[in-house]
């Protein structure tokens, strides 16, 4: 408690000016209540203070939050346990408690907490709520050992700070708001809408720097395009919000079959790209396993069929796959991929264009002689077995046509 200056103006100015530096230094509202507690502690006539505030996502009940000295988190937590005592009252009704004598018969409230907190040893308290915009964010909890009359000029000052502390509370909302719709507006720049999949933007991202790691380590990325088959079958047949539940059961799918290292894009429609980093390939025979690895589990994770308008679609995709070589660029990665996967596509649903090792930045300059690394030929074929090829149950919506 601090000794008769507690109430002064000096002292109330030196607890705003601690509170300004926190809310300057961009405290959290919870930051901001344990900077309350402390500067209130310090600077008024008091034994102790708690702050609770208000928990929103909490049904709106009394969350305790700090005390100074710890030893009245006592009285402040029994507040957070029973859902009751002074500052729930402040808060619900949105008025100042005061209790000049916690023993007084006359006073009557709170059956449980009043013999808690006289255990405690504190026999007077108040409860300020914090108000600001029109409504409750928390309550400030002044508590005394000795009973007695608090006098207005104490309780101006302390109201004074309750206000200043409010506002701040309001500043510390309003910049996490900020900083959540920043973050909100940066995902979904880099996102795609439907399937919450990085998009084109991300994904160049990713590609520049998995280009620059691999080129550091002398390895090569992978690069696999994938692009359903006779999706335009699925839209016509059954009508574009199928065609949405299709798209997004197949990016859940995919995305859950990959490891944490690799990306899955959106790229456009129903063409998505996985990049593929830190494949080993200390050999091109080791690469090409690690390569049949991804694809078998891709091939797995389309093999269910999609249940949506009271149908089963069966879904297969052709896979175009590139490998990065020296000076390769993302375009030069993904038109790589691209042109592997229509390769794929002419060979007839569900195939697989094998990779080749980009050697040179350019395509139409001579690459020189092709190391035997970069002739690197997977054993893949149309995987009709892996996609559900045969099966009877499901509607399989074939035609011409990609």
């Amino acid at each position: 408690m601090s000794s008769g200056s507690g109430s002064s103006g000096e002292a109330l100015a030196r607890a705003v000016a601690e509170l300004a530096a926190a809310a300057n230094d961009r405290a959290t509202p919870d930051e901001l209540l344990r900077g309350l507690a402390d500067v209130a502690g310090r600077h008024l006539a008091v034994d102790g203070v708690g702050v609770m505030v208000l928990d929103e996502d909490g049904g709106g009940t009394a969350r305790f939050v700090h005390a100074h000295p710890p030893a009245v988190a006592g009285p402040e937590r029994l507040q957070q346990v029973l859902q009751e005592g002074p500052c729930q009252d402040a808060m619900a009704f949105q008025v100042e408690v005061v209790v000049d004598d916690l023993e007084d018969p006359v006073q009557t409230a709170w059956e449980e907490y009043v013999p808690a907190v006289l255990d405690l040893g504190f026999r007077s308290v108040v409860a300020l709520p914090l108000l600001a915009r029109g409504r409750v964010w928390g309550a400030l909890d002044l508590y005394r050992r000795e009973a007695g009359t608090w006098q207005l000029p104490e309780l101006t000052w302390t109201r004074l700070l309750a206000q200043v502390t409010a506002s701040y509370l309001v500043m510390a909302a309003d910049r996490d708001e900020a900083r959540r719709a920043e973050r909100e507006l940066a995902h979904h720049s880099a996102h795609d809408a439907l399937t919450g999949l990085p998009n084109r933007v991300l994904l160049f991202d990713r590609l520049d720097r998995a280009l620059a790691a691999a080129r550091r380590r002398q390895e090569s990325v992978a690069c696999l395009f994938i692009d359903l088959d006779r999706f335009k079958a699925v839209n016509d047949t059954y009508g574009h919000a199928a065609g949405d539940t299709v798209l997004v059961t197949v990016a859940h799918r995919l995305q859950a079959a990959l490891r944490g290292e690799d990306t899955l894009a959106r790229l456009a429609g129903d063409e998505f790209v996985l990049l593929c980093e830190d494949l080993p390939q200390s050999s091109p025979e080791e690469l090409s396993h690690g390569l049949d690895g991804v694809v078998t589990r891709l091939r797995r994770a389309l093999a269910e069929p999609v249940a949506c308008a009271g149908t089963e679609i069966v879904v297969s995709a052709s896979i175009g796959i590139a490998l990065s070589g020296e000076g390769t660029t993302p375009d030069d990665l993904l038109a790589d991929a691209d042109g592997a996967m229509y390769r794929a596509k002419r060979e007839g649903a569900a195939a697989v264009g094998v990779p080749r090792r980009r050697s040179g930045r350019r395509r139409e300059r001579s690459p020189g002689p092709v190391p035997q690394a970069a002739q690197l030929e997977l054993p893949y074929r149309p995987a009709g077995d892996a996609a559900g090829e045969g099966r009877t149950g499901p509607r399989d919506v074939t035609g011409p046509g990609t």
